[in-house]
């Protein structure tokens, strides 16, 4: 039986790379068609309790990203060289251990850091730019998890054409599951009952929330009774965002969750009204798909990989143009019609998307390798 270690050393539920490192591993793992190995950090292990603890290569120690990247590229290769040297490696985000005597396997999200000026910091993106380049020589396969993301590849790395394979990403009804509503925090419980905008992003530049804020003000007087929620953690230059609410005098109208468990998303996505979604930047973005699962219409950007994931089942708009964004919330929320449309598009466009397709083709890439 093939064997192949997978890393999921950055697995992380509220982030779309940690999503997928958890989602895929476990749908793989559950398969039993591959002889199956998941590198995981200690904190983690309860997350991976689906497999058994000889299947798990548990770290310990690794706090924060740089000691991650450490780890990855010199200590893990050789652990998993001596215990299982014929097999394949996977990493999930686009970096390769260069010193690794085994076959390697990556993931390329995005390259924001090459396509989006302030994607992140300037050693970041050094970093990235030093590392993927030798990675894409180094690799047997990459995969690329939209026609987008692919296209950036080729665009900066046109030698690995024969490399590269879509698989799309699967994405998560949450809407099949149960909320356990002593997991979700008082301040999104009293949300029940309000009408609400919810966007779900990392609070960073090229998600645009502080555009999203910019045209939620442009309508605030048109839709008194609506609040902006904003779910999801601070990223690189976040501090501007919270600067522009209390410059537009807008705290009582807008509320950061910050961080959210699954329980509080859940809760989030099934009350709110619309859900806008004005990145300028996605390798795929899972979010909509979330959303259109509980029958949310959704407002969404018309660049990079969005227009491909969403289909005809959202709005798209141009995430540039503040008075465009704020006109679709307000057609959205007076329009019975169009979000009826919207929600019937919707329920077909989801069934293109799934961690078990995206399992399939994942292990097929295995086995051919």
């Amino acid at each position: 039986m093939k064997q192949v270690v997978f890393n999921a050393l950055q697995t992380s539920l509220s982030g779309g790379i940690g999503r997928y490192c958890y989602e895929l591993s476990k749908a793989v793992y559950k398969r039993h068609e591959v002889d199956f190995k998941i590198v995981i950090r200690e904190e983690d292990k309860d997350l991976f309790d689906f497999a058994s603890n000889k299947d798990l290569i548990i770290i310990y120690g690794i706090k924060n990203s740089m000691q991650r990247n450490y780890y990855e590229q010199f200590k893990l290769p050789k652990l998993i060289y001596k215990k299982y040297p014929d097999a394949i490696i996977h990493y999930p985000d686009t970096m390769a251990p260069l010193c690794s005597k085994n076959k390697i396997i990556i993931t390329i999200h995005d390259l924001a850091f090459k396509s989006f000026k302030n994607a992140f910091t300037w050693k970041t993106t050094i970093w990235k730019n030093f590392i993927t380049a030798l990675s894409i020589k180094k690799v047997s396969k990459i995969i690329a998890i939209t026609n987008f993301a692919r296209s950036e590849i080729l665009k900066y790395y046109p030698d690995v054409k024969n490399k590269v394979k879509v698989v799309y990403n699967g994405f998560n009804d949450f809407s099949k599951e149960l909320i356990d509503i002593n997991n979700v925090n008082k301040s999104i419980l009293n949300l029940k009952g309000n009408k609400y905008i919810l966007t779900v992003s990392t609070i960073s530049p090229r998600k645009n929330v502080d555009g999203l804020i910019k045209a939620f003000d442009l309508i605030k007087n048109q839709i008194n009774d609506y609040k902006l929620v904003i779910v999801g953690k601070n990223g690189w230059m976040y501090q501007g965002v919270y600067d522009l609410v209390d410059t537009l005098k807008l705290n009582n109208r807008i509320l950061f969750t910050g961080e959210v468990n699954d329980d509080e998303l859940k809760f989030l996505y099934k009350n709110a009204v619309v859900f806008v979604y004005p990145s300028f930047y996605e390798g795929f973005g899972l979010p909509p798909l979330e959303a259109m699962s509980y029958g949310i219409p959704c407002v969404v950007s018309n660049k990079t990989s969005i227009p491909e994931v969403v289909g005809e089942a959202a709005i798209k708009i141009d995430p540039y143009d503040l008075n465009g964004i704020g006109d679709m919330i307000i057609k959205v929320v007076q329009d019975k019609k169009i979000c009826d449309d919207l929600i019937l598009k919707s329920r077909n466009r989801l069934k293109c998307f799934s961690w078990e397709k995206c399992c399939n083709a994942v292990i097929d890439i295995y086995l051919r390798n």
